[in-house]
């Protein structure tokens, strides 16, 4: 692997480390969403470190190429991204649906006063 290549993942693995530290202290981002992309940088960090980490990983998972596992990779992040999300959007429907709930009896509690 390149030596530029290893220095911009390095770089870009601290930057996003940060950039979701920052958004957990500005509360912003949910720690247990934030899980998730320190893992993500977390994987970027070693393979900048050890650039044949992934050749090791696709050897040992056993893909025929590394292209495979990277698309394999990017097709099971946006999966769990997709459930991720679908999660938040069920627990904000039901909070929506309370709220709805409260809000209409609270109108009818103020018409019969």
């Amino acid at each position: 692997m390149n030596l530029h290549l290893r220095i911009f993942l390095i770089i870009f693995s601290l930057f996003l480390a940060l950039l979701v530290f920052k958004l957990i202290n500005s509360r912003k981002l949910p720690i247990k969403y934030s899980l998730f992309w320190l893992f993500a940088s977390s994987l970027i960090f070693l393979v900048g470190l050890i650039p044949d980490f992934i050749n090791i990983f696709t050897s040992f998972i056993g893909f025929q190429t590394t292209s495979n596992l990277v698309i394999g990779i990017i097709l099971g992040i946006v999966l769990i991204i997709t459930l991720l999300l679908t999660l938040i959007i069920s627990e904000q429907k039901k909070r929506i649906t309370l709220l709805i709930q409260e809000v209409s009896l609270l109108k009818k509690e103020k018409k019969k006063e």
